[in-house]
């Protein structure tokens, strides 16, 4: 599972890039949180990944869309649907998680993880502004 938000795409597209190449098999949600539809970016190459590896969804999510973006995805923090998907997962058993961006949403997606039980060393995480 991979968190990112903002510039923080750039390792996991890196990684993700890796994975397809080598035609690695796991299954990967990635969630991408950004202020606006403005701020996405790698739209194509993240849903061209998804023939390259079956097993990867991608979930980005606008913190505050504006009223032209007609944004029909997930709004909010980052943090509301990785809650949610790892509900819907039963929690973390399995699970590693890899965060990239800022310490607040670092800090706040590793409370989530610890909420549902996340093993501290199967989360990894750089934060960086």
């Amino acid at each position: 599972m991979f968190v990112a938000g903002g510039s923080g795409m750039g390792p996991f597209a890196s990684i993700l890039g890796d994975m397809a190449a080598k035609g690695d098999r796991r299954n990967v949600t990635y969630f991408f949180g950004v202020v606006c539809r403005r701020d996405l970016y790698y739209l194509e190459e993240m849903e061209a990944l998804r023939e390259k590896l079956p097993g990867f969804r991608f979930v980005p999510v606008v913190s505050q869309p504006e009223s032209c973006d007609n944004w029909k995805g997930e709004t909010g923090l980052v943090t509301a649907p990785l809650t949610e998907w790892l509900k819907s997962r039963g929690g973390t058993s399995g699970l590693e998680a890899y965060l990239c961006g800022s310490p607040g949403m670092i800090q706040a997606c590793q409370k989530v993880l610890r909420d549902f039980g996340a093993a501290g060393n199967r989360v990894f995480f750089d934060p960086f502004s």
